[in-house]
């Protein structure tokens, strides 16, 4: 009979399957032998390569400062002039619309600080998806005059296509009418500005 015909529970195991451990694939070792081992990741040909996340846009703002009109007045930040990709749009205003479905990584980096008045100045951020704050505001107390501090977030959204990231700061008025977003620009020739406020987005493209 042919093997082929033998029905499948009669049909008995590769050879040295009875010693083979858990785990252990059947590797060729080539001229037509055969044995029992575990696989070693670089013995894998056409592996898939992780790209993980990949930039797809990036913005910056070209103002001098960001500040809102007056305490309890959110200010919504903008980064710079409008930009259209495959999967995100950036307008002029700060909206950022997703046009693909999928996992994206955000970081955003900001020049907060004050300039002027007596007192302590309370500044608040907070990130929006569909005009609905996700996660927790955060606070930057000011008791100086003068002052201007780098501050970075990243953070990862999964999102439908439609949706519409946003991010504002607002004078809290428990403290002074001072408080905002910055660009600091060096003396030296050659260097760029600091700015007010950037974004950058990436998404995610997984395995190829």
């Amino acid at each position: 009979m042919e093997h082929v015909l033998i029905s499948d529970a009669d049909r008995h195991e590769p050879k040295h399957a009875s010693t083979a451990l858990v785990g252990q694939l059947l590797k060729s070792a080539g001229a037509g032998v055969t044995a029992f081992s575990y696989l070693d990741w670089s013995e894998v040909t056409n592996k898939p390569t992780v790209t993980s996340y990949t930039t797809i846009l990036t913005g910056t703002s070209v103002a001098a400062s960001q500040q809102p009109s007056a305490t309890g007045t959110p200010l919504k930040v903008e980064f710079g002039p409008a930009q259209t990709t495959a999967n995100v749009t950036l307008s002029a205003t700060g909206d950022l619309t997703f046009v693909t479905a999928g996992q994206y990584l955000i970081t955003l980096d900001f020049g907060l600080g004050r300039t002027a008045g007596a007192g302590d100045a309370y500044l608040f951020n907070r990130f929006l998806i569909g005009g609905t704050q996700f996660g927790s505001s955060t606070a930057f107390r000011m008791p100086d005059q003068t002052v201007v501090t780098p501050y970075s977030v990243s953070f990862g959204v999964t999102v439908t296509a439609g949706q519409v990231f946003t991010t504002e700061i607002l004078r809290d008025a428990a403290g002074i009418n001072s408080g905002g977003l910055f660009q600091l620009t060096p003396t030296l020739a050659g260097w760029a500005a600091s700015p007010s406020a950037s974004i950058s987005v990436s998404k995610f493209t997984g395995l190829v």
